[in-house]
């Protein structure tokens, strides 16, 4: 439950730190609309379960699928890392971490996807204090202000 609650937390951190490097104060954000109704401009992130090839015994890769389901006219999505934590009963705790580009983007929808995977390189028939006992999967998406976005307006007086 922590390590969820710890996960959600950094997503929301990492939203909040992009839309606050992208609207320092006093200038327009990228998501500035001229209209009442502002986009919204949340980058929605969803990860599947991860999975593991092979048994607890003789593990294989572990892999990771995930999705944006909401990419703001204002930003554009450049990269995702994907960190693998894996536990183990009595040895010690093995990290991964993958990158993952270039990123999936359904035409239609507009969402950007991903799928991550990598070799844990433990060997076969572990014995049982070596054995993975959870996986857990990480994703940092990188986005950045779509320089295609921009707006440019002028006005002319005649003399």
């Amino acid at each position: 439950m922590f390590r969820k609650s710890l996960l959600l937390f950094s997503f929301a951190s990492i939203a909040a730190l992009i839309a606050w490097g992208f609207a320092p104060g006093g200038s327009t954000p990228a998501c500035a609309s001229t209209t009442s109704t502002k986009p919204d401009c949340t980058i929605k992130l969803t990860v599947d379960s991860p999975s593991m090839a092979g048994t607890a015994a003789s593990p294989g890769n572990v892999s990771a699928h995930f999705q944006v389901t909401n990419v703001p006219p204002c930003y554009r999505i450049t990269g995702a890392e994907v960190t693998f934590t894996v536990t183990r009963n009595n040895a010690p705790t093995i990290r991964r971490t993958v990158n993952v580009s270039p990123l999936a983007v359904n035409a239609s929808t507009g969402a950007v996807s991903g799928t991550a995977s990598t070799s844990l390189g433990l060997g076969q028939n572990l014995p049982l204090g070596e054995q993975p006992n959870a996986i857990v999967a990480e994703v940092k998406v990188t986005a950045e202000a779509d320089p295609r976005k921009q707006r440019t307006e002028s006005n002319t007086k005649s003399l």
